[in-house]
């Protein structure tokens, strides 16, 4: 959930109630009410401090954490069985099928650049199939 979804739900309770009602104090002194509004404004004041910070710092580390361009992509998965799957994989500009198991991961076909754009998967699969012995 994003932060613009989560402080008007937050806040929606304390406006409801008023912010005046909210910090009134009765004539012999403060009320439960008046107490729990005024815990549960602080208790949102206090997250709504730890969201701002949250972001701040997830958009200043983003770009140390190298998510920005990656050299692997995988392009589209397949899952045979439980535990069995092909990938096709690009690495720099090439592509690969590859076909993982529970405890391994072997090259099924390496695909020409120009070939792989103009077929799907199911045609690149059952060429591969054909060019194995």
């Amino acid at each position: 959930m994003s932060s613009r979804r989560i402080l008007p739900f937050l806040l929606s309770p304390i406006l409801l109630m008023g912010y005046r009602n909210a910090w009134a104090l009765d004539s012999e002194g403060p009320s439960l009410l008046n107490s729990s509004l005024r815990m549960t404004w602080g208790l949102l004041v206090v997250l709504a401090v730890l969201l701002i910070i949250y972001v701040i710092v997830k958009k200043r580390l983003a770009p140390l954490q190298g998510r920005g361009k990656g050299r692997i992509n995988v392009i589209e998965t397949r899952h045979l069985m439980p535990k069995k799957s092909l990938f096709l994989v690009e690495v720099r500009g090439q592509e690969f099928l590859l076909g993982a198991g529970s405890d391994s991961i072997e090259l099924i076909a390496r695909i020409d650049g120009d070939n792989g754009a103009r077929r799907s998967f199911d045609q690149i699969l059952s060429a591969a199939e054909t060019s194995s012995p």
